[in-house]
């Protein structure tokens, strides 16, 4: 693993001469995660297990980029507009993909649908300008059938023992009362470093193994392009019924289908993918 912000210029010219040169660039943002965990946890996380990424594929880790969309309704939150950062997120892959890189992997810690959206969108429009491959991934779409995603919860609890025990404060509120802005399973009593780590293992080596695969094969790039299309116009529509009014009644981003999906993408069944995204697009309409 190279660490990009502490890199000489040799270090580079000799790490991108070798055969499938990757970037892990981890992106967080500034945002309420209840009483028990810190503002900054989605950065904090994404930065680990894009430090464990870096080291199972011997690929360079990029600074944390701290600039995000959206964010809950609470205190001590980072809430920007997608018309600011999209174009953002698409310029900083782009730089990064001209640099050399065959893949740069976008890792988010913070995967609210807004900051899904634009960080596939802008991935799919970097790609156009570049020749690097961008895959941008969410925390979970490597792990679906361990970790679903969430807020403050089970999982990003979980996570955050395992790499920063200090920063995880279970006990700030009693038991006997909720801990606001909880999204997903309940912390207390369940959150574990042990499952922190499996989560990690997990996702390095499945985000490695999805990276060099798209390093090495064209025939993946096309087809995963296709379904990555696919899915932002899934999310597009999904938004554009919350927007509508109808966000009570619209379907999460992250249902059965879509975490199928997911899985099937990191597996490399696109026609598997491209079912289950069908199925994601009928329930919105139904």
């Amino acid at each position: 693993m190279l660490n990009l912000s502490e890199a000489f210029p040799e270090d580079l010219d000799r790490y991108l001469a070798s055969k499938a040169p990757i970037l892990v660039l981890p992106m967080g943002t500034i945002e309420w995660h209840s009483h028990h965990l810190p503002t900054g946890l989605d950065g904090i996380v994404a930065g680990e297990l894009a430090r464990a990424i870096a080291e199972k594929a011997d690929a360079v880790l990029a600074p944390v980029s701290w600039w995000a969309v959206g964010g809950v309704p609470f205190p001590y939150t980072l809430d920007l507009p997608i018309d600011l950062v999209e174009p953002l997120f698409e310029e900083v892959y782009v730089q990064y993909a001209n640099m050399g890189f065959d893949v740069v992997v976008a890792f988010a810690g913070h995967f609210g649908l807004e900051q899904t959206l634009a960080m596939k969108r802008a991935a799919l429009a970097a790609i156009k300008r570049s020749n690097a491959f961008v895959l941008p991934l969410t925390e979970y779409d490597t792990v679906t059938d361990m970790y679903a995603g969430d807020h403050a919860g089970l999982g990003e609890a979980s996570l955050l023992l395992n790499f920063r025990p200090d920063l995880v404060r279970l006990d700030a509120v009693a038991a006997s009362a909720p801990l606001p802005g909880v999204i997903g399973p309940e912390p207390r009593g369940a959150a574990t470093a042990e499952l922190g780590r499996q989560l990690t293992g997990a996702i390095a080596q499945r985000t490695t193994e999805l990276a060099k695969r798209l390093c090495l094969s064209a025939e993946d790039r096309r087809s995963h392009i296709r379904i990555l299309e696919r899915a932002v116009e899934v999310m597009e529509m999904t938004l554009h019924l919350r927007k509508s009014g109808d966000k009570g009644s619209a379907p999460p981003i992250g249902t059965p289908a879509w975490l199928a999906h997911c899985k099937a993408m990191t597996d490399g069944d696109y026609e598997a993918a491209e079912r289950h995204l069908q199925k994601k697009q009928k329930d919105l309409w139904s």
